[in-house]
């Protein structure tokens, strides 16, 4: 039970036992207050003491005594800074054979201010202000993804299990406006100049649900024409390697530029394949005269087969399938239950 002590001539409450204990370092210090925890007992009855941290004020550090007995945490990972972490989860993540995401490494650029801070020390209103700073609402939600995720693999260490980024807010993000499916007249536009390769390029989109990316990089070896699919798909798991149906009405396209003879499918009327999306916008796409080409961007083919597919009635399940976008609702039983054959069925309602 606490009783009274003095400090300097001012009578202060003694902390109970067990509670640790604040020492003023003698000298001129500029953080002259240590706070001081027991950890256990040696053989001969002396107590293991172990420094939580040194502080400019008793304040400070009667408030480090709190919050370590309010959630108490590994000691010899308190001097672990949020710098340190990160490196450390790097680290554990290579040596799972798991890369760090480039928007994850983005992300911990914004941590800068918080780098040299113990990461047990920051505190939810640092996180906060951390997150207010971000300029746009993604990029906010991405540090709060990472500090989790940095919460978790501190927790693994036995550094700390509170998180304190839970309870931080993050700015709703905005749907997008960038991208709107193409018109009933545009798409018949579309058909009416299907003998210029950027039509054709937005038309196989249209009836794909493919990316615009995922078009460039289909190779004639994983297209089946006898069986009307194609296997292809890049960016999500979801998304790779993922069975595409092959609609009747663009599978002329997709025999006129099928060559075994060639690695890639897809190719101009001179035969010539594009490397890269940059390239085809620069030398097809956005050179076009035809108007349904000037109005939108290549993705926009993605969205309009998403929208048709789902203006058939088509279960969301097989759409998310298509277009290799699982969702939330979508796990690896449902890819056992959908044949190739339903795919195909589904894509040729549109």
């Amino acid at each position: 039970m606490g009783g009274f002590c003095v400090h300097g001539g001012i009578f202060t409450m003694r902390l109970p036992n067990s509670y640790g204990s604040i020492y003023k370092l003698s000298g001129n210090r500029r953080r002259p207050f240590a706070a001081v925890i027991t950890q256990g007992w040696k053989d001969d009855g002396k107590p293991i003491r172990k420094y939580l941290g040194y502080y400019t004020t008793r304040k400070d550090a009667l408030a480090a005594l709190a919050n370590y007995n309010a959630k108490p945490y590994k000691i010899d990972g308190h001097g672990v800074t949020l710098a340190a972490l990160y490196a450390r989860w790097t680290a554990y993540r290579q040596e799972r054979d798991k890369s760090v995401p480039r928007n994850y490494k983005a992300a911990y650029k914004r941590m800068e201010p918080l780098y040299s801070v113990p990461f047990v020390d920051i505190t939810t209103l640092q996180w906060q202000d951390l997150i207010d700073s971000c300029p746009k609402a993604p990029s906010a939600k991405l540090v709060k993804v990472l500090a989790n995720l940095l919460y978790k693999y501190a927790a693994l260490l036995d550094i700390t299990s509170d998180n304190r980024v839970t309870q931080v807010e993050t700015p709703a993000v905005a749907k997008s406006t960038k991208h709107k499916p193409f018109s009933h007249d545009e798409i018949l536009e579309l058909w009416a100049h299907a003998d210029d390769f950027a039509a054709r390029y937005a038309l196989i989109m249209c009836y794909s649900g493919m990316r615009p990316t995922e078009v460039i990089k289909i190779k004639n070896q994983n297209v089946h024409l006898d069986d009307h699919y194609m296997v292809g798909g890049i960016k999500t798991a979801a998304g790779k390697n993922r069975q595409i149906p092959i609609a009747d009405k663009i599978m002329p396209f997709i025999r006129q530029m099928y060559s075994p003879e060639r690695e890639y499918l897809l190719v101009d009327d001179l035969g010539f394949h594009p490397p890269t999306l940059s390239f085809l916008r620069n030398h097809y796409w956005d050179i076009s005269d035809i108007p349904a080409i000037k109005n939108h961007l290549p993705h926009d083919g993605r969205h309009t087969c998403e929208t048709a597919l789902d203006n058939a009635c088509v279960s969301k399940r097989t759409i998310q399938l298509i277009i290799g976008h699982a969702g939330r609702d979508i796990d690896e039983r449902v890819y056992t239950h959908k044949t190739t054959q339903q795919l195909i069925d589904a894509i040729n309602l549109i």
